[in-house]
């Protein structure tokens, strides 16, 4: 039996969806599309990765002969109701701090390469979703994500683990391709919130949701404030309409009982109150994208998405917060919010709240008032 079919085997044993193997020549059409927009990826410069140099595959690692992909899928049980349109779905049973479940699969895997004797390299600066593709394992859709060619009933509901080997190994045919049905009208486009996806193939990440929702610095813009709607921390709203994903999401799959037992800690009126002990005990070792300094980050998505409610049961909380939180980008959504929301008792808390204000959430007051 040959070293790819054993890693093949032992990927599958594992419980991955699929396996293929490419080269480790550089990924050049990624680097190509980087360098076509630089504009919109100066913000990955600036938290200190280097995009391009990620792609340098065998620039990076010599020594490398070839490239192994791993398809990992992420819904294979129901997302709790409560949590579905707040929170993307790939981000509610993210393992890499728990250390369970297919990030055990990943860590038997690589102890099966040393045991065949190859030597590895799994980085998270290597693009997966051009990998998967260049290995044969996915295509791509107009959103940009990569959908699974041969598992997971062509869905976009997949991680892809990409992994540098020593061993040359014979590489499968590419499917770089979008693999969208021609009768679909560009669903996923038209239902971008923000207006993110602008053309087939083609994301700007600064308007993107969760771009938005955890690396963007400061109050979320203006005119990005209502379209974002109720997302707290990512969004799958692209993928949620897109036919290619409609077998998938149409099962009758089991619930996930610890998830759900989960759900009640990430409510947006629990999110915007939460204490340091509840963002580090309860939230953070789940979504761990904003840094357990910036508590302020998700009080602040947390008071827009309840702006976003219409629900005027809201107006205390976000009277309270705009009072007493120490953080001007809260306090300022929170007026932004209780301004959306509107009513007797959201005016009187931001008449209240001015004479003490000044600078961003003064100005934030002001505009909610005129809105009232």
């Amino acid at each position: 039996m040959t070293l790819k079919q054993r890693l093949t085997d032992k990927a599958l044993e594992l419980g991955f969806e699929d396996v293929g193997f490419t080269t480790t020549e550089p990924l050049d059409l990624y680097i190509k599309e980087i360098e076509s927009r630089p504009e919109m990826y100066q913000w990955v410069t600036d938290m200190g990765a280097d995009l391009k140099q990620g792609a340098a595959l065998s620039k990076n690692h010599p020594w490398a002969k070839s490239m192994v992909v791993l398809i990992i899928n992420y819904y294979k049980k129901q997302f709790p109701p409560q949590l579905v349109g707040k929170f993307g779905r790939c981000y509610q049973i993210d393992d890499r701090i728990a250390q369970q479940d297919w990030v055990v699969s990943i860590t038997n895997f690589l102890g099966f390469l040393g045991e065949e004797g190859v030597r590895f390299h799994r980085g998270e600066e290597i693009p997966a979703r051009m990998s998967a593709a260049r290995a044969g394992v996915a295509t791509y859709g107009k959103n940009c994500f990569a959908y699974a060619r041969k598992s997971i009933m062509g869905a976009s509901w997949l991680l892809s683990v990409p992994i540098l080997l020593d061993a040359r190994i014979e590489p499968d045919e590419p499917s770089i391709e979008v693999g969208c049905p021609s009768w679909c009208k560009n669903a996923c486009i038209a239902a971008c919130p923000t207006g993110a996806l602008y053309k087939p193939k083609k994301m700007n990440p600064l308007k993107c949701i969760a771009y938005n929702t955890y690396y963007a610095q400061g109050i979320t813009p203006m005119e990005l404030r209502e379209p974002m709607g109720r997302w707290i921390y990512g969004c799958d709203r692209c993928q949620a309409v897109c036919p290619r994903n409609e077998p998938w999401m149409n099962q009758d799959l089991p619930e996930n009982p610890p998830l759900i037992e989960r759900a009640g800690d990430f409510q947006p009126e629990i999110l915007l109150t939460m204490s340091q002990d509840h963002y580090e005990n309860k939230v953070w070792p789940l979504m761990f994208y904003i840094s357990k300094k910036n508590i302020g980050k998700w009080k602040m998505n947390a008071a827009r998405a309840l702006g976003n409610m219409g629900d005027d049961r809201y107006v205390p909380i976000l009277a309270q917060a705009l009072a007493d939180n120490p953080d001007e980008t809260v306090r300022g959504m929170c007026a932004w919010s209780l301004g959306r929301l509107g009513g007797s008792k959201a005016k009187a808390s931001l008449e209240s709240r001015l004479p003490n204000e000044d600078g961003l959430v003064e100005g934030e007051i002001n505009l909610a008032l005129a809105k009232i």
